[in-house]
């Protein structure tokens, strides 16, 4: 995908092109997907970190992640600061690293 274009443009681009092939596997069409995603883009990461090979499981995990560059988009356009709400996005995540010390509300490092 070229630089700048967004991750629901190229969903859309790249099932418009999917129509014109016939008999395409789904490992195939998925790993054509993921190639051309731009390596920056925190889906394309997601993708490789959790070995996402399927493309329906693509395609259901790629909405959450166009929400949240249009988010984005939205929040830049609107104003200086960068305002999301990640309450409301549903990006699948880990647990952190650490674990958080309950009597101050701050994270408990291990010295």
């Amino acid at each position: 995908m070229s630089q700048g274009y967004s991750l629901k443009s190229y969903l859309n681009f790249f099932q418009n092109q999917l129509t014109k092939v016939p008999n395409c596997g789904e490992k195939i069409v998925a790993l054509a997907f993921i190639s051309g995603l731009q390596i920056a883009q925190p889906f394309y990461k997601h993708l490789l970190k959790h070995n996402i090979a399927e493309l329906s499981e693509l395609l259901s995990q790629a909405y959450p992640y166009i929400q949240l560059e249009e988010t984005m988009k939205a929040s830049s356009n609107h104003s200086g600061k960068l305002r999301v709400d990640v309450g409301k996005l549903k990006i699948p995540c880990e647990a952190p690293d650490y674990t958080p010390d309950r009597h101050r509300g701050q994270p408990a490092y291990k010295k």
